[in-house]
């Protein structure tokens, strides 16, 4: 059977072009993503690092212990505020040898970029830093600029920390590093700034200083980093790891898509071609050949695709390793020095999923080839048949996949509606909805043709005509044909479904998510006239703070970010959720929350306002457990539940329950609300908010300019899903779909013939196969619409029983460009091969042509 099947695939090697290139195009995919996400398993090594110069690192890292549900040993838990390494535990590490105490915290230049920080200058010799120009800070009033210009030498600075502006000389400047940038102060300066101490570079024995840890609380407060380990205390290091974490869920989602939609594309090739094959595979089975055989043979024809798709997709994905990888650094996505090494295991694994691949697509093609029974070579009709197992293995798996994704969808919106507001926890769901759309083409193509045909029918039928005739000769042979010759029509509708399907409900359910986003913004600042936001820093210092409170007739509401700790749903694990700190009483007045139950009144010492996703289905005027953000335990109230999302606030609390500092020194305000009092003057209190906040690295906007921001991203997010993730699936439906037609053309130079002997110019035929052809896109645009307003609607239903009223976003205009490329390769696909066939044939030697070729 294999040299049978070797023999098959040389002599219709027309028929295995769209498995190969699909195939050697997903191989040649995994294999790059998998030799990337391989190269960002672990950060590169770096020369010069914040502390490659310190021999013995301890690094804050207070923890709570928390003891599952299911019971077992307490897990430790770091907290999201490290209140710094305790004085006796500094203390302990002195009497070890020589130390040096490194006080980090938030400190920006006028022209500084955002992630500029403040140091003292003891802590700069422990990243190599050497001066150019200048000398250290002498007195308090002096800095050091990391990176600094020479010529800025003895100039006076503006900068600012989190409590307001400062102005110092600038003493000295070092080289520019590439893992920070950094002001430096004196040491008392520094501890002025930030008290807490975060890391504490020993110069005594590492053993020794283990057990001084270990004496003053150990593992609880603090770790001992010594060799490789000392790059885990540098912020750069955490910031690297977490954007090669960032690039490895898209690759492995786009990873997953090319192998979900290469198995679609060699199933549809295959069972395309055993219905082609027929009267062929009839004749083995007339001569002696089992069914095992048939379906050995099937199995062995995509094998042999299989192997030499793998083997040039694994010679591309080497190929496109390197250019992966600029591709990412130029793009900001990974650092400068990021490589991708090839590695023999990384292209394996591709090409044995590969092989897989080619097996698992062709799984059900070979099943239907072994049912071909031997009377069939001599029964087999020109006019296709139906096959009443397969089209009841579509009704029946289709409507299970697509009303199980309708029921997890009216579950989702009812039981756990912040699951839609989170693309990646819906995304399963949205695939289902196209998988059921997908599997229901086939049966119902024929169904969307002719609702899509009605009109001229009916109005032949007014006529008193027949039906078919509407819309003239063409126009019913080409209905007629889309009808009858439904593997074709159902190789063409397919991957327009999936195309549509996929991109309407990906860009639809991304885009309704972010609407949703924007409505709850915009209805939590109905009621505000102005906001204050960060402009070019990372917060809102004390300073703009107090300066806008200070205006006179305008209530301002400061929002400060802060966590708290609780029990995530399984009962597993300590994890941290976002909440914020305000005054209860400008925040019923200033901003409308989305109460669902209680009231904001209520909100005071002792209590919280919670989101109602929140773990546990907290109730009003019941009692939480929480931890504070130093891992402080407290039980809080609920004054009130709120309708808001999970990438949102999740909860609101009073100052006196909140810990909004810690290592980098006090947290930085995110906004500030802003309601003008009755009476006051719109234009004064604007000007009074703009002096207000000028040079202090604060804008005053509207809640207008919100919105549209918030709008702005949220569009740019739905872009970049397109080009990660659906561009791979356009890609292989396209390849689909081409290869479906001209496989589907080029067997039908007999019908075409006995159009041309009917008296069809050809023109005619050609414009017959045209109109065939976009009939049956038409078709798969309506089925691929008609999943899109069923997960859209899905996810609008949740997000507006999560949030309130949100608009649903249906992405037309994209699906209709989609819809029209589909329809152009259709076409080119179609009619191109058709004109080929007919050309220069007419009458009876067309058919003695097509003869011959049959």
């Amino acid at each position: 059977m294999l040299t049978l099947a070797l023999a098959s695939v040389r002599l219709r090697w027309a028929s295995f072009v769209g498995s190969f290139v699909a195939l050697a195009c997903g191989v040649a995919l995994m294999a790059t993503s998998i030799l990337v996400i391989a190269a960002t398993a672990e950060v590169p090594d770096q020369a010069r690092q914040r502390y490659s110069q310190a021999p013995v690192l301890v690094m804050a890292d207070r923890n709570v212990d928390f003891t599952p549900a299911t019971g077992g040993d307490p897990q430790p838990t770091p907290v999201p505020a490290q209140p710094g390494l305790p004085a006796g535990l500094l203390a302990a590490v002195a009497a070890t040898g020589p130390t040096v105490t490194d006080h980090t915290f938030y400190a920006q230049l006028a022209d500084g970029p955002r992630e500029q920080v403040g140091r003292a200058w003891s802590a700069a010799a422990l990243g190599g830093y050497r001066l150019t120009a200048g000398t250290a800070p002498a007195s308090d009033d002096q800095i050091v600029i990391g990176g600094g210009r020479p010529e800025r030498v003895g100039t006076r600075v503006r900068y600012v920390t989190a409590d307001g502006p400062h102005t110092a000389t600038v003493s000295g400047v070092t080289e520019a590093e590439a893992f920070e940038h950094a002001v430096f102060f004196t040491d008392a300066q520094a501890a002025r700034y930030c008290p807490a101490v975060d890391v504490l570079a020993a110069f005594g024995p590492a053993d020794a200083v283990r057990r001084a840890v270990d004496a003053a609380g150990g593992a609880a407060v603090a770790r001992v980093l010594t060799g490789t380990e000392r790059s885990q205390a540098d912020p750069h290091h955490a910031e690297v790891s977490a954007r090669l974490d960032d690039v490895q869920t898209p690759l492995g989602l786009s990873a997953a898509v090319s192998g979900g939609t290469a198995v679609f594309v060699v199933a549809g090739t295959f069972a395309l071609s055993i219905a082609q094959r027929r009267r062929e595979l009839a004749l083995l089975r007339l001569i002696g050949a089992t069914r095992r055989q048939l379906r050995a043979l099937v199995n062995r024809e995509a094998l042999v695709v299989g192997v030499l798709a793998s083997a040039a997709g694994c010679a591309l994905g080497a190929a496109g390793a390197a250019p992966a990888g600029h591709w990412l650094v130029d793009h900001g996505m990974v650092p400068a020095d990021f490589t991708v090494p090839v590695t023999w295991w990384g292209l394996l694994v591709a090409a044995s999923i590969g092989l897989l691949t080619a097996i698992g697509g062709v799984l059900l093609s070979s099943i239907r080839a072994g049912l071909i029974s031997p009377g069939e070579a001599l029964a087999e009709a020109d006019a296709e048949r139906r096959s009443r197992l397969a089209l009841g293995f579509r009704w029946v798996s289709g409507l299970l996949v697509l009303g199980g994704g309708i029921a997890a969808l009216v579950v989702t919106a009812r039981v756990w509606p912040d699951a839609a507001a989170n693309a990646a926890d819906s995304l399963g769901l949205l695939l289902s909805i196209v998988a059921g759309c997908v599997l229901l083409a086939a049966v119902l193509a024929g169904p969307a043709i002719r609702l899509l045909t009605a009109l001229p029918a009916l109005t032949a039928r007014l006529r008193g005509r027949p039906a078919g005739d509407g819309g003239g000769i063409v126009w019913a042979t080409a209905r007629q044909s889309s009808l009858t010759a439904f593997r074709r029509t159902a190789a063409t509708t397919t991957p327009v479904v999936l195309v549509v399907a996929f991109a309407g409900c990906l860009l639809g359910s991304i885009d309704t998510i972010n609407r949703s986003q924007v409505s709850e913004v915009r209805r939590q600042l109905s009621a505000a006239d102005l906001v204050v936001t960060p402009a070019g820093t990372p917060g809102l210092n004390r300073a703009v703070v107090d300066r806008v409170r200070s205006v006179p007739g305008v209530r301002a509401l400061v929002i400060t970010p802060t966590s708290l700790m609780t029990v995530d749903p399984t009962g597993q694990a300590l994890v941290p959720l976002s909440a914020a700190t305000a005054d209860p009483a400008a925040l019923a007045e200033v901003d409308h929350l989305p109460v669902v139950a209680g009231s904001l009144a209520d909100l005071g010492p002792g209590s919280v306002a919670l989101s109602r996703t929140w773990p546990g289905s907290p109730r009003v005027g019941g009692q939480v457990s929480v931890r504070l953000a130093d891992g402080t335990p407290r039980d809080l109230r609920v004054a009130a539940l709120l309708g808001t999302g999970a990438e949102t606030v999740q909860a609101w609390v009073n100052g006196a329950d909140a810990v909004t500092g810690g290592i980098g020194g006090p947290a930085l305000a995110t906004r500030i609300d802003l309601r003008l009092l009755p009476g006051t003057d719109p234009q004064q209190a604007a000007t009074a908010l703009h002096g207000a906040v000028d040079g202090l690295g604060a804008r005053l906007t509207t809640p207008a300019g919100i919105w549209s921001n918030a709008a702005d991203s949220t569009e740019q997010a739905s872009w970049n899903a397109l080009l990660m993730i659906l561009g791979l699936a356009i890609g292989y439906a396209a390849i689909a779909l081409a290869n479906s037609l001209v496989m589907t053309v080029s067997d039908r130079r007999q019908e075409l013939s006995l159009l041309r002997l009917a008296g069809a110019t050809r023109a005619q035929v050609l414009r017959t196969v045209a109109l065939e052809t976009l009939m049956c896109v038409a078709a798969g645009t309506l089925l691929g619409v008609q999943g899109t307003v069923i997960s859209v609607g899905g996810s609008w239903a949740a997000l507006t029983h999560l949030v309130g009223p949100t608009p649903a976003a249906v992405p037309w205009t994209v699906m209709g460009v989609l819809a029209a490329a589909c329809a152009v390769i259709a076409l080119t696909s179609a009619v191109v091969p058709a004109a080929l066939a007919l050309r220069g044939r007419d009458g009876q030697g067309i058919l003695r042509g097509a003869a011959g070729a049959a």
